[in-house]
């Protein structure tokens, strides 16, 4: 396992490979994205029922030279397959994804970009969010 530095103009993360697992509980969001550009390591997070991030893993992954820098899950929100149990996120689980969009919250000094399949799931209601952060978002 190794611990290394990567560096960027606005941050410098540590990251420890070996850090250890920060657990499961039932109800967990598991989300990965790759956050770091150039750079084949995923991490692994999830988003705990009272909306706390957890730590999951650092993962080198096979890498065909552009990861997905957006956090996503395998998660459904809905399904017709009944063999698909959809996820059934808290209000706490839908504002931290809203903080991390709005960028309020943070995993370990790291902005994490939300991808479509964590927005699905989740469905942050963004107006309650801009009134936490006393101002207008705007999305592309």
């Amino acid at each position: 396992m190794a611990i290394f530095t990567v560096h960027s103009d606005e941050h410098n993360y540590t990251v420890d490979t070996s850090r250890p697992f920060g657990g499961y509980e039932p109800g967990d969001l598991i989300c990965s994205c790759q956050p770091f550009h150039g750079i084949p390591l995923a991490l692994e997070i999830a988003i705990r029922k009272d909306g706390n991030l957890i730590f999951r893993a650092w993962k080198w992954v096979d890498w065909d030279g552009y990861g997905n820098p957006y956090l996503h899950t395998t998660e459904v929100a809905e399904s017709d397959n009944p063999f698909v149990h959809p996820f059934v996120p808290t209000q706490e689980q839908s504002d931290t994804v809203a903080g991390l969009v709005s960028g309020r919250i943070k995993f370990d000094g790291l902005n994490i970009a939300v991808g479509k399949t964590v927005l699905d799931v989740t469905k942050p209601d963004f107006d309650a969010e801009e009134q936490r952060l006393g101002r207008k978002m705007y999305f592309a």
